[in-house]
């Protein structure tokens, strides 16, 4: 039972706040910090621990944090809504359930434990099943160090420039190249080039107007006389409608009945899927759904032996290479040891800080690994292919597992151009499934799964993502975001959010639409956004060579 597993991780938490005079429990996503919660204060049979996470209001999460900081509270669940900026006073205890998938993440959350001159910050990692407790090993050790991830800042985002351009010539009339070289002053876009500057300025004086969208009518007028750039009459309103830099993640205002008065948010998908009379939990305290509008979900308090948890969709948390890396190194250096029979249990605990209990189910996870596969672990200079021969409960069927442990950031394009690969030579579909350590590819019969390995080569990997990217759903997002930046999907009206499937049908036509001007500026921020922050370009073309 999927749920009962939860239990004692629940009651191990429980069991650390009764320790500490206050707690910061930190989980990966919001469901499973609903999740624990719920377990938590269930099994205290009174209110002890609150969830605080980006869903709910403002108002909220600030009475969670003074009630901690009074010591009303013995513990928060959070996610990293609580990483940093916050302050919520001294903190005993920092437990991480699930271990990150960033260092830098991890090592902000240890922080706050502590968080005075001259103490030590402490935090416990709590992996929950044999894989986890190989990443927190290798986290556990890169904490120590300090050795988190390089930053990478944006560079010269073309949809971002366009709504700073539109809110210079609100301001009043503009010499076009003094713009350009004040915007260059700023340093993300010191490098723009002039080039990708009037691209911009083209698509907001209407150049492709021609297409008859609504989307993409002028903003600005550039007189080609006085080389001077002045805002039309639509261009205060499409700025001031454009709700700023964050893009419209779905989410719909749930608020109470009665009052009126905001709660959280919810997701659109979870909205979709929800009716009337519906029960769940957000925030500690459990809902009931009175009525759904456009933007809203009108809630009362339920009884309080009903039990639910919503829906949550969160991002995929692709892992980077940078961590990745790190735990093929310490694959790779277990599988030297394990040959040469070395005690890992030992070196475990000693250089990985791990208890005797978790560093024994590592041992062992390893070993069986081995046996199974009777190879070597994966590791860095080695790639396990597995070969499943038939479907669940001997159906037929094909699939081949690709465990590279390369994390999200290459896999991701891998799995893509990996099936535009097939489709070339095959001519068929093939359905592919990445996550953060494998390539799951289903397939018809083929002879041998080594055949996967050759069709996709460091030559070749981005003209085979060239051929597929526009097409992903990974692109489709980057592109909406871009164009809601851009200003060119405006909400219908001012006060009033609009539908995240709206959104999407729009983005999709003026996407259509837009696909046959190479030099689009949204476009090309789109493929900028996923092949240099969505992807890890670099690093895959090396492994593959």
């Amino acid at each position: 039972n999927r749920d009962n597993f939860w239990e004692p991780v629940a009651r191990d938490m429980r069991e650390i706040m009764d320790s500490a005079r206050s707690t910061l429990i930190f989980a990966n996503n919001r469901r499973l910090c609903e999740k624990l919660t719920l377990r938590i204060n269930r099994q205290a049979g009174h209110l002890v621990a609150y969830a605080h996470h980006g869903a709910l209001a403002k108002g909220l999460r600030l009475d969670v944090e003074r009630r901690l900081k009074a010591g009303h509270l013995k513990g928060i669940v959070a996610t990293s809504s609580l990483e940093m900026g916050i302050d919520i006073g001294h903190l005993d205890r920092v437990v991480m359930v699930q271990t990150p998938k960033s260092i830098a993440s991890a090592v902000q959350r240890a922080g706050r434990a502590n968080h005075q001159v001259g103490e030590t910050s402490h935090a416990t990692l709590y992996p929950v099943y044999p894989g986890d407790a190989l990443d927190a090993a290798v986290m556990a050790r890169a904490i120590n160090e300090g050795d988190i991830e390089s930053v990478n800042p944006m560079e010269a985002p073309l949809d971002v420039l366009a709504q700073i351009m539109v809110s210079m010539v609100c301001a009043g009339p503009w010499d076009v190249d003094e713009m350009f070289n004040v915007i260059k002053t700023a340093w993300a876009y010191r490098n723009l080039d002039r080039h990708s500057f009037d691209l911009v300025l083209q698509m907001l004086s209407g150049k492709y107007a021609g297409t008859r969208l609504e989307e993409l009518k002028a903003r600005v007028f550039v007189d080609e006389e006085t080389n001077v750039v002045t805002a039309l009459s639509n261009a205060r309103l499409a700025l001031y409608g454009a709700g700023g830099m964050i893009p419209n993640r779905g989410y719909y205002t749930m608020r109470h009945a009665s009052t009126r008065a905001r709660i959280g948010e919810l997701d659109e998908e979870f909205v979709w899927e929800a009716r009337l009379g519906d029960r769940f939990t957000l925030g500690s305290q459990k809902w009931k759904i009175e009525k759904i509008t456009h933007s809203d979900v009108l809630v009362s308090q339920a009884e309080p032996n009903v039990t639910a948890t919503p829906f949550w969709k969160a991002d995929a948390l692709n892992r980077s290479w940078h961590f990745s890396e790190r735990i093929l190194g310490f694959l790779e250096g277990t599988e030297e040891k394990l040959a040469r029979g070395d005690d890992i249990v030992d070196q475990f605990m000693t250089q990985h800080f791990m208890d005797h209990d978790a560093a024994d189910v590592l041992r062992v996870y390893l070993q069986q690994q081995r046996g199974a596969t009777g190879a070597a672990l994966p590791h860095r200079h080695h790639v396990v292919v597995e070969h499943v021969q038939t479907g669940p409960d001997e159906s037929p069927g094909s699939q081949v597992v690709i465990h590279t442990f390369w994390g999200g950031r290459l896999n991701r394009p891998f799995a893509m151009a990996l099936e535009a690969a097939w489709k070339r030579r095959f001519g068929g579909e093939v359905e592919v499934f990445p996550d953060n350590n494998q390539v799951a590819v289903q397939l018809p019969d083929i002879g041998e799964p080594g055949e996967l390995m050759e069709l996709v080569t460091a030559g070749n990997v981005r003209e085979l993502l060239g051929n597929v990217l526009e097409f992903s759903g990974v692109f489709g997002a980057r592109f909406r975001e871009g164009a809601g930046r851009a200003m060119l999907i405006q909400r219908q009206r001012m006060n009033q959010r609009m539908p995240l499937w709206m959104t999407r049908l729009k983005a999709q036509k003026l996407l259509e639409k837009v696909k046959r001007y190479t030099d689009f500026p949204v476009l090309l921020e789109a493929w900028r956004g996923v092949l240099n922050e969505e992807f890890d370009m670099p690093v895959l073309e090396e492994l593959l060579a």
